[in-house]
């Protein structure tokens, strides 16, 4: 299960491999279509699915992406199902944003170098990391309660 989407033109695919290998060394599974679809394999169920059990989207809103209607695709199943969404515009400006994408605090990388970017994927690495260890707090919580319930009911 994959908890992080990369949302991307193929026409910015140098930039999503970056991305993902950042954010892999990172420790944080990423799912990017060219690479995480396997030979063989169909598009739209393995991206359906990756975009279902991904807790984070990270748009890679360039003038390329925003023309793209995979992307656009992409976007609404993300939208509609809740994710934390992180748009990152680098060749246009946030305000350029197509839909409801632009609702969304954009990462702002115009101007900015390679190290730059690589500072900001630590941070979303790191947010990602909280996010599912408290997950696991929840869960863990959860199993207990229903062990404390189960365990309640078989006493008098």
């Amino acid at each position: 299960m994959p908890d992080c989407f990369i949302s991307y033109s193929s026409n910015d695919e140098g930039l999503a491999s970056f991305v993902r290998d950042e954010l892999q060394r990172l420790n944080v599974d990423v799912f990017m279509a060219s690479a995480s679809v396997r030979p063989g394999e169909r598009w739209s169920p393995a991206i359906l699915a990756a975009l279902a059990n991904s807790g984070w989207v990270l748009l890679l809103a360039s003038r390329a992406a925003s023309r793209s209607a995979y992307v656009n695709q992409e976007i609404g199943v993300a939208l509609a199902g809740s994710k934390r969404l992180i748009p990152v515009v680098w060749d246009m400006s946030p305000a350029e944003i197509p839909g409801w994408a632009a609702g969304f605090q954009a990462l702002d990388l115009r101007g900015s170098t390679l190290e730059a970017l690589r500072q900001q994927l630590v941070a979303i690495a790191q947010q990602i990391h909280q996010d599912k260890s408290k997950g696991w707090l929840i869960l863990g919580a959860l199993v207990l309660g229903m062990f404390a319930v189960a365990s309640h009911g078989e006493h008098p």
